[in-house]
């Protein structure tokens, strides 16, 4: 690894730290960007302005690997459009592609994988006969990672008004979301005012949930609306049709005595809200009383008093899972193994989940430590983080696994060209 290439990162400025430590290790950078948000957090070494449109994306990107000789790409998230098409041109051109995305495992770890994540990850579908027999000691050099959710928004409000400001240079830029700067910026400001005008009315429903419910709950953790993961990943066109779809299967086949609690994405408070679509689906199915609606409910206080959870791919699952609680996905999720989560479907799972098998999970959850998962953030504690992927880079490379042979998906039925037709240019 000599010389890198770094796409579109978290928001904010993990890539500048990244990009710093890579240099200090002898390493070439080159950072890509694509909208004038990304240029908020200059990278050490060239900054390289792409400002053509997603079909010429291909070409640049040839163009660029060569002239730089590059032979590592990094990017997060590998949905978005101009990443899909990256991964798919160096897997061709057997360059090493290493995909970051938020922790399989929360809090205070991160994803780091070649090839891609959750269902595109290599380990995707082959877990169940890799898991170790023997688990290995864990390592006591785990650190704490503190809230960063505020410091979440400043990144995110400087990087659509940069990305605003900077439009008629980006022109062709089409964003991963298909709202305007404007619009998401407002988002983020308006999920910290919901997060506090909410917090007693959900500290409230908490109470009631477990004094009144304890051990009837099915809990629902939403993703956000627009996620890649339900839209690539799963049969749901968004986060509504998901919502629908269980309202359905559970008037129809749960016990009358049980409930359901739809737990909204803390990251998705600015930007949507279920009550109207649950309200309206409540009524027409005849289920007003057995359905609850909340945004900060703590996961880790309800687990013990849930009967069960259900998910299209949520990280959530892991966490249920950590607990004991049985758990379906509606999904492709990487943690989606018999013996871990029900198979039988949504109609048979009100009356019937299928019980964790824990020591399952502890081989799963030290897998993942070992293979995928990192103790780090990308909102802090930059430099202990970067060490922490350096050492897996090591390894990674010791062990030549850069280069794992993924299967194409690329074709005519390619839910990425459907994608690409329905999103716009941010403006």
């Amino acid at each position: 690894m000599r010389s890198i290439l770094l796409l579109q990162g978290p928001l904010g400025p993990f890539f500048q730290h990244f990009s710093r430590f890579l240099a200090s290790q002898g390493i070439r950078v080159h950072k890509l960007n694509f909208n004038g948000g990304d240029e908020s957090w200059p990278c050490v070494g060239s900054n390289i302005s792409y400002r053509g449109s997603l079909v010429d994306w291909p070409a640049f990107l040839d163009e660029t690997i060569k002239r730089c000789h590059i032979d590592t790409v990094f990017c997060y998230n590998d949905c978005r459009l101009y990443h899909h098409y990256a991964r798919q041109y160096c897997q061709k051109q057997h360059i090493g592609f290493y995909v970051f995305e938020e922790g399989y495992l929360r809090p205070d770890y991160i994803t780091l994988e070649p090839n891609g994540v959750n269902a595109h990850s290599t380990w995707y579908g082959r877990l169940e006969t890799l898991l170790p027999e023997v688990l290995p000691v864990e390592k006591n050099d785990h650190f704490v990672i503190s809230p960063t959710f505020q410091r979440r928004i400043g990144y995110a409000i400087r990087y659509y008004i940069s990305m605003q400001l900077h439009y008629p240079i980006f022109t062709h830029y089409q964003h991963h979301r298909c709202r305007t700067c404007l619009s998401e910026g407002l988002a983020w400001l308006k999920g910290l005012y919901t997060k506090y005008i909410y917090k007693n009315r959900d500290q409230n429903l908490k109470e009631r949930l477990i004094d009144h419910h304890s051990g009837h709950i099915f809990l629902v953790p939403l993703q956000v609306t627009d996620d890649f993961q339900v839209r690539i990943h799963s049969c749901f066109g968004d986060t509504s049709q998901f919502i629908r779809h269980v309202l359905l299967s559970f008037s129809s086949h749960a016990n009358d005595n049980d409930v359901l609690v739809f737990k909204h994405h803390p990251m998705d408070r600015g930007y949507t809200n279920y009550k109207k679509l649950i309200r309206y689906e409540c009524e027409r199915l005849g289920i007003n009383e057995r359905i609850f609606y909340g945004y900060d409910l703590s996961l880790p206080e309800l687990y013990p008093h849930c009967k069960a959870v259900v998910t299209v791919n949520s990280t959530a699952g892991m966490s249920a899972l950590l607990h004991s609680v049985p758990t379906i996905t509606l999904g492709k999720a990487i943690y989606d193994i018999p013996g871990l989560t029900s198979q039988n479907g949504l109609d048979q799972f009100w009356k019937k989940p299928c019980p964790v098998n824990a020591k399952l999970f502890k081989q799963l959850r030290c897998f993942m430590l070992n293979h995928t998962q990192l103790n780090g953030s990308f909102y802090g504690e930059y430099q202990k983080t970067c060490e922490k992927i350096w050492q897996r880079l090591l390894v990674l490379n010791s062990f030549n696994t850069v280069h794992t042979t993924v299967k194409n998906i690329g074709s005519q039925a390619d839910p990425f060209n459907v994608l690409a037709s329905q999103t716009k240019p941010a403006a």
